[in-house]
């Protein structure tokens, strides 16, 4: 697997930026005892590119939750768990846990603070695999991954952690995409997945899609073999669409400015 170039322990300057944008529930600014309160960071994988390479987008989700570890306190005992879920769906040959544990360490992280999910292959089974490596007393979670991925993420963490009865707290950190600006046919075909070949605006879209046809018409079938997840109610699932249609008409501003 081809790992980025040596990371660096700076951060792009919109990584910081997007977790305390107001659109996000429970997004306030980072302080110490945030994240402290949190007792775990879950970061969500990404598929790998077909060379093995890893992609912008998974990097940035290493990358905001290395900045979370760093900004929760001076002494490494005191920091939280970080949590990297994510099995092997591209069929790279290793798995999305493994990769992004690999990365965080280059980031200075220590191999004792970073616990690998390697089993997950689809966000829901992120959220069953998650809960039961979650610390003893864990009752809020800072959850990373995607600003186009975190409206349907947040929403099936939330519907599968209820189902089991669990008290844990949702809180959203999402990264920049770090999705591509060329169509899709503009890439090499042999570097980048399909997926990972998604404009920002195609992945909102489909998020879009995916979260109607998920919880309206499969009703959280089918995601974990032999579990049926119930949906959460209308208006949870009205925000979580809300969310998305915000990012989508935010892209459309952006793009009307270029």
């Amino acid at each position: 697997v081809m790992l980025p170039e040596k990371a660096q322990k700076t951060w792009p300057r919109n990584t910081l930026d997007s977790l305390t944008d107001s659109a996000w529930p429970d997004s306030g600014a980072i302080v110490a005892d945030d994240v402290l309160r949190s007792t775990a960071i879950v970061v969500l994988g990404q598929s790998l590119n077909p060379d093995g390479g890893v992609p912008r987008t998974l990097l940035n989700r290493v990358e905001t939750a290395a900045a979370l570890y760093f900004s929760s306190a001076t002494e490494t005992s005191a920091r939280p768990l970080v949590i990297v879920t994510g099995g092997d769906p591209a069929g790279a040959g290793i798995t999305e846990a493994e990769v992004m544990g690999r990365m965080l360490q280059e980031h200075g992280l220590p191999a004792s603070h970073v616990v690998l999910e390697p089993r997950a292959l689809n966000t829901m089974q992120n959220a069953w695999q998650v809960l039961p490596l979650l610390p003893e007393g864990c009752r809020r979670v800072l959850l990373v991954t995607s600003d186009f991925h975190m409206p349907r993420a947040a929403y099936l963490f939330e519907a599968v952690f209820a189902s089991r009865g669990a008290g844990v707290q949702i809180a959203q950190r999402p990264a920049p995409s770090g999705c591509p600006t060329l169509l899709p046919s503009s890439l090499p075909s042999n570097a980048t997945s399909t997926i990972n070949a998604q404009t920002w605006t195609e992945r909102l879209t489909n998020e879009g899609r995916w979260i109607r046809e998920e919880v309206v018409q499969m009703a959280l079938k089918g995601h974990i073999p032999g579990v049926e997840i119930p949906p959460l109610s209308e208006a949870r699932l009205e925000q979580a669409l809300q969310q998305v249609h915000a990012l989508i008409r935010g892209s459309s501003s952006i793009r009307s400015r270029l």
